[in-house]
């Protein structure tokens, strides 16, 4: 009986772990998608967006977001636009 409810414990502890360790991978790739629609010039309600535009050799523009949201979770994206 202890043996098996020594299982059930580590079972449950597990799976904690798991469903913890998905919850965040999900809000990380949800602060991702944020970044990419605010790279697009898209807001998104009840996150922050700061943006950043540096000129660069040849014509070119580096643009940065950066995104903060929910659970302080955060995700920056860049692009370089050449014409």
């Amino acid at each position: 009986m202890l043996l098996l409810a020594m299982t059930i414990s580590t079972l449950l502890q597990y799976h904690r772990a798991l469903a913890l360790g998905f919850s965040q991978q999900w809000q990380q790739r949800q602060a991702w998608r944020v970044a990419g629609q605010a790279l697009l010039g898209h807001d998104v309600e009840g996150w922050q967006s700061q943006r950043q535009q540096q000129s660069l050799a040849g014509g070119c523009t580096l643009e940065r977001v950066t995104v903060m949201g929910p659970q302080q979770r955060s995700a920056s994206l860049a692009q370089l636009n050449c014409h």
